[in-house]
């Protein structure tokens, strides 16, 4: 049985030769690029005339007509579809936009052909891809404490996660992969200093007892003393 090839949108640098050569990449590789759209209304028009049946878009979120706003647009019209992100540096901006709209990667400019390849396949799989140094970037804010660094979806991850839940459960809530709870756990855990959901809990402050209710009647039996093991379980 043949392989289908999976069917992506680029938003952000069309036209420069970087795009084309992206473009070229991904048909050697045995993708199906649709089109190559400067912003999400090039991309939305083209939606509207004729069905894309996407399955990923690769966003550049450094080209100010697509960028960030892109991938909220794309989350917001297009949930079920995978959202990567093109970029020359893990900026905390990029970091940040990488988990408010739950894009399932971050790729850079400079990382290799068969790195790109690679990447674009593990997000078509439900795999989360970041690229090394990207927690730092994540901690970097302006004035913020941790705490309030953190976006509406990860205390919704950590409160959750306190409650008792599994990743798995903490997925089917939320309507997202267990990847991406893993993903979002990490973050927190990076952004709180902490090493499991206990310490998080008690990173968030005065919500010790109710961590310990909860904890009493979970299934996890997670030891407060050993790291999380962000099991999917």
């Amino acid at each position: 049985m043949a392989r289908t090839e999976p069917r992506i949108a680029i938003v952000g640098g069309a036209g420069a030769l970087s795009t084309e050569a992206l473009v070229w990449m991904l048909t050697k590789s045995g993708n199906r690029v649709v089109g190559a759209y400067q912003s999400f209304r090039e991309l939305s028009a083209a939606s509207r005339a004729r069905e894309l049946k996407l399955q990923a878009a690769i966003v550049d979120a450094d080209d100010p007509a697509a960028g960030p706003a892109a991938a909220a647009a794309i989350r917001r019209a297009h949930p079920e579809l995978k959202i990567l992100l093109l970029c020359d540096v893990a900026s905390p901006a990029v970091v940040r936009c990488a988990i408010d709209e739950r894009a399932e990667g971050v790729v850079l400019k400079s990382d290799t052909a068969e790195e790109m390849i690679l990447a674009l396949r593990h997000v078509l799989e439900g795999r989360a891809v970041m690229p090394v140094g990207w927690q730092a970037a994540s901690l970097e804010s302006e004035g913020e404490t941790p705490i309030e660094s953190l976006s509406e979806r990860e205390r919704e991850v950590l409160d959750l996660a306190a409650s008792g839940m599994s990743n798995k459960e903490i997925a089917k809530r939320l309507t997202i992969s267990v990847n991406t709870v893993k993903f979002h756990l990490r973050t927190i855990y990076s952004r709180l200093g902490v090493r499991n959901r206990v310490e998080a809990m008690r990173a968030m402050g005065g919500k010790q007892e109710d961590l310990a209710e909860s904890s009493n009647t979970s299934n996890n039996n997670e030891p407060t003393a050993q790291p999380d093991p962000l099991r999917a379980d």
